[in-house]
């Protein structure tokens, strides 16, 4: 299948030519033409002048003239190609005359003159040299020999070369080229002064010439173009100068028949308009029904099944790769220049002939190799000002527009009915930004699997994130460790959605584990105390820990003790700080460092109270003229009426004793009383019925709900709860709260086996399986916060002090108090304390009840 231009032209060939058959003029027809605007521009002349197939007219185009001509080699009669104006001869035209158009040989004989020789001054026939002199056949010959000495004896002449230099750029120079040393000769001798003072008005030859001796170490300024000053591959010419592909461009602007913009004109009409490329993608035999998609758009590519459009142009299917010979998703898939993306990005590796890097390039391998960044060219706007990529010019033609400031398309989008920006359209129909990526119509396949949805850089979400995966830890990295990876195949199993999310933010995280993965030196905990806050380093951390490249810590302890150095500095006296630094040892990093547990955000926060606390009192003292050794107990007292102040006994009491300041005394916190407030028992009972019956409930909610109803257990007990506290049987399940384990009533069971079983904690992308906590948390390691539990209570009706109270209440009715802290793991003297609590509470309760009643009899 073709595109229907080779198979109107076709048409018309046949409709004359009785001799040859169709289906072979439709074969020379598609092997007579490399590009398509040329099969148009030919169709459309045979299409309204019918009579050039058979006229053999010398004026045709050499296009059709060459197409007519290989017709007639193939046997065809009626068909007549033209024939040469001179001579008459059935051969290729290639000259234009004014009689039309002539073969090579005529052309030579038109060319040759008779006169008198430049150099040895006889009449002869001549060939045409530089400027206006002419030399004769055997001259030009003799003058070969001795053409390299002349040369560097002119180029010496007018610059101080080396003659080294000049041999060694007569050698580099082309077969072709160095044939033509004689004209360059020739060249040297009329312009040489001029054109070595202004290169680029020089000829090819001398262009070529001149790069080489520039590139062998002559010191002569390189070619530059005055237009752009550009020095990149200069190939065309502008004014008698040479110039860069851009600026030809630029001069040879003219106003487009279709719009009016100034620019580059792509294609000409049979009716004489001539319209940009713009207005050439509008015409319809520009767009067409792909065949590998099924919608009618723009085509890119006629290949030999069909036309294609830009999107399955692009899209790389499994094939053989001609390059490297593996089965890959290739680019011309099922062609012969099917080519995998890693050989395609290697191939198109070239030095841009505009900024001269080294990039990935368009038209890689030509003299207009041009990177991504100058193909796509930056200039003020001139509506805002500001330097943008363009987006459409200006509708007076005073220069271009950016994206922003081209008014928006406002219709009324056909799902919604809001007039809204136009996102796209389908058959015709508008729709707006938020409707058009639910059409079904607007997915496209994946340009990696093929998968047909809505496309995200022509990939589906999921080859998106794989893409964005490998550029995190390419394929050479997860090679060099095992545990590199392992992490890299869990990703591949994450939520493609977090993924591209994750990265289309930019997050510290995905640039921060690139950074640590490529270098293992930078693989430490110091390096990601530096590199960013907690919350950033988090999930990198975890994530290194979880897969052994990071040794595990108690991440909340490391912090506290990289604040305190920095707390303590604010201290001026250093024997004032290097007490209060023996006193946070001594006091807090001790009980911390013994704590067989992770450490929580509520044991350090009232640790830093503390620490700045005292930091504040010295700095009130030093303010008065006084120290720490001074300070009296007017003073302590006076700085603790000036408003709420942190409880320092312990502070005061320690300084007092290691012999740093005087005996002094300061109130300490008075412990809370037992609020005897509590749900009654019927409601208690309901919220556990409700919460052990709801489905919607996770184990981990239901599993603490019950809990802390029926034992009043706190929050920050249930999350320490290790995978071997609860042990799950066919007869029962078994949690071990205290030293004495305690078997749950058949209602918590299913939870509590649902929550044993299910220890997945967030990390970077993926779930993580926490093989120590029953509630694991955001920090590899360690166990999730009694606030988060607290709060995930709360959202399903639980109210957390209340539900405690009001169990221990219950309990410390039935139960003495060893029973249960052995059972609930409740302290032993707060058990003592809820069970006098609740006693004393009775006591009075029965008192008043008998005071009441002896009242009312009189007594």
């Amino acid at each position: 299948m073709h595109d229907p231009v080779f198979a109107a032209l076709t048409a018309q060939i046949a409709a004359v030519e009785r001799v040859l058959s169709r289906e072979r003029i439709a074969e020379i027809v598609i092997g007579s033409f490399q590009q398509l605007p040329v099969a148009r521009r030919t169709l459309d002349l045979v299409t309204t002048t019918p009579g050039l197939l058979t006229a053999a007219d010398p004026q045709t185009t050499p296009a059709l003239a060459s197409l007519l001509l290989r017709l007639h080699e193939a046997g065809a009669r009626t068909v007549q190609p033209p024939r040469c104006a001179h001579c008459g001869a059935l051969r290729q035209l290639l000259q234009v005359t004014p009689t039309g158009r002539i073969c090579a040989p005529c052309g030579r004989r038109l060319a040759a003159t008779s006169g008198l020789c430049g150099r040895c001054g006889q009449e002869r026939r001549l060939q045409p040299g530089p400027g206006e002199t002419a030399y004769c056949k055997r001259c030009w010959a003799e003058m070969k020999p001795e053409a390299g000495d002349r040369i560097v004896e002119e180029v010496r002449r007018h610059r101080r070369v080396a003659a080294v230099i000049v041999r060694r750029a007569l050698e580099q120079m082309a077969a072709t080229e160095r044939d033509r040393r004689v004209r360059l000769l020739l060249e040297l001798q009329i312009h040489g002064a001029s054109w070595f003072v202004d290169p680029a008005a020089g000829s090819a030859l001398f262009g070529i010439f001149y790069d080489l001796l520039h590139r062998g170490g002559a010191r002569l300024p390189e070619r530059r173009y005055r237009g752009c000053g550009t020095t990149r591959t200069l190939t065309e010419r502008v004014e008698g100068r040479v110039s860069c592909r851009r600026c030809y461009r630029i001069a040879h602007h003219a106003v487009c028949d279709g719009c009016g913009d100034v620019t580059n004109l792509e294609r000409v009409l049979s009716d004489g308009r001539r319209l940009c490329q713009r207005c050439t993608n509008r015409l319809p035999d520009e767009n067409a029904t792909c065949v590998s998609c099924g919608n009618h758009r723009l085509i890119a590519y006629r290949s030999p099944d069909g036309p294609l459009c830009s999107t399955c142009r692009g899209s790389s299917r499994q094939d053989t790769c001609t390059v490297c010979g593996e089965v890959r998703a290739c680019l011309f898939h099922g062609s012969e220049k099917a080519i995998c993306k890693p050989c395609s990005d290697e191939a198109s590796v070239d030095v841009c002939t505009i900024c001269g890097n080294e990039r990935q390039c368009r038209w890689a391998g030509t003299a207009r190799a041009t990177c991504e960044q100058c193909a796509n060219p930056r200039q003020p706007c001139v509506s805002c000002g500001e330097v943008r990529l363009r987006h459409r010019r200006a509708e007076d033609g005073s220069g271009y527009l950016c994206w922003a400031c081209v008014p928006p398309i406002i219709e009324t989008c056909t799902s919604c009915g809001d007039d809204r920006l136009v996102n796209g359209r389908i058959e015709g129909r508008p729709f707006c930004p938020l409707c058009y990526p639910r059409q079904p119509e607007s997915f496209r396949p994946c340009t990696s699997c093929g998968t047909v949805t809505r496309l995200i850089a022509k990939l589906c979400p999921h080859c998106r994130a794989d893409q964005m995966i490998r550029e995190m830890i390419p394929d050479d990295l997860a090679a060099s460790d095992a545990r590199i990876a392992h992490l890299r195949e869990r990703w591949f199993q994450g939520a493609p959605s977090k993924i591209i999310y994750a990265f289309e933010r930019g997050t510290v995280a995905c640039t921060l584990i690139t950074r640590v993965l490529a270098d293992p030196r930078l693989c430490t905990h110091a390096y990601l105390d530096e590199a960013g806050s907690e919350f950033q380093t988090r999930a990198v951390r975890s994530v290194l820990i979880d897969h052994g490249l990071l040794p595990p810590r108690d991440e909340l302890l490391a912090r506290f003790e990289l604040w305190l150095p920095d707390a303590l500095a604010e201290i001026p006296d250093p024997s004032e700080r290097r007490t209060v630094t023996q006193y946070a040892r001594w006091r807090h990093l001790r009980a911390l460092r013994r704590n067989t547990m992770p450490s929580r955000s509520g044991q350090l926060s009232w640790r830093r109270i503390e620490i700045m606390g005292i930091i504040e009192l010295l700095a009130w003292v030093h303010g008065r003229s006084g120290s720490l050794a001074s300070l009296a107990q007017a003073d302590v007292d006076e700085w603790l009426a000036g408003g709420p102040r942190p409880f320092l006994h312990h502070f005061l009491t320690w300084a007092g004793r290691d012999g740093s300041s005087r005996q002094l005394a300061a109130p300490r916190p008075s412990s809370g009383g037992l609020n005897p407030q509590a749900l009654s028992d019927d409601e208690r009972w309901r919220l556990f019925a409700d919460v052990t019956s709801d489905a919607s409930i996770d184990p981990h909610t239901k599993f603490a709900a019950g809990l802390m109803l029926m034992f009043g257990v706190r929050a920050a007990k249930i999350v320490q709860l290790r995978a071997e506290d609860v042990a799950v049987t066919d007869q029962a399940v078994i949690v071990r709260l205290g030293t004495e384990p305690l078997v749950l009533p058949a209602e918590l069971a299913p939870a509590a086996a649902g929550a044993a079983s299910n220890r997945t904690a967030p990390r970077m992308f993926v779930e993580s399986i926490e093989q120590e906590w029953v509630y694991p948390g955001a920090r590899a390691g360690h166990h999730m916060a009694p606030d988060t539990l607290n709060s995930r209570l709360r959202a399903v009706g639980i109210p957390p002090r209340l539900a405690r109270t009001s169990a221990l209440i219950a309990l410390a009715q039935e139960l003495p108090p060893v029973v249960l802290s052995r059972l609930t793991g409740l302290d032993i003297s707060s058990a003592i304390a809820w069970s006098n609590a609740i006693g004393a509470n009775n006591n009075a309760y029965a008192t008043a009840v008998i005071e009441r009643d002896c009242k009312n009899n009189g007594v």
